[in-house]
């Protein structure tokens, strides 16, 4: 395997990977979730927390998000290793389909339905949202990328062949 050269990464690797750095962050660092006011008051006084963090509130969906930062992160890493398109091109594919899959259950998770009723969403859900969002992009402008331009756009000269006997 090639050493890593980061000259070859392009704006799809380079926005999936930012965007599973800050997901990755954003899972730990902030609150997703915090008790409605009501009862964080009474939480509080008795010592219970308020708020959970992307990994403690979201118990089933926090693999599926492992998962897809870490194919986030292996673009980035066989993109700037590998001068071959194979490994890159499928896992543009993979990374798009994951941040795909991820930004749909983060959709329902924190716009449609918060894991509990007692929950108000907090900003690190929604900037979670935008990374997973960001992810997908990223997937999907990678693998626009490896296929290279348009025919039609490039000016290409027409030669045609003489008829001659």
């Amino acid at each position: 395997m090639n050493e890593p050269d980061l000259r070859r990464l392009r704006l799809g690797e380079i926005v999936a990977g930012a965007s599973a750095a800050l997901l990755l962050v954003l899972m730990f660092a902030l609150p997703w979730y915090g008790l409605t006011s009501n009862l964080s008051e009474t939480a509080s006084h008795e010592g219970a927390p308020t708020s959970w963090n992307g990994w403690n509130g979201l118990l089933s969906l926090r693999w599926l998000l492992l998962v897809t930062i870490v194919a986030a992160l292996a673009l980035i890493y066989f993109q700037a290793a590998r001068k071959g398109p194979g490994i890159p091109i499928v896992l543009s594919l993979i990374v798009t389909l994951l941040g795909g899959l991820s930004t749909l259950a983060l959709i329902y998770r924190v716009l449609i339905n918060t894991p509990a009723p007692t929950l108000d969403q907090r900003a690190g859900a929604y900037l979670g949202l935008l990374a997973a969002i960001g992810i997908a992009y990223g997937g999907y402008k990678s693998m626009r990328e490896e296929s290279g331009t348009d025919p039609e756009a490039l000016d290409i000269e027409t030669v045609r062949l003489q008829s001659g006997s």
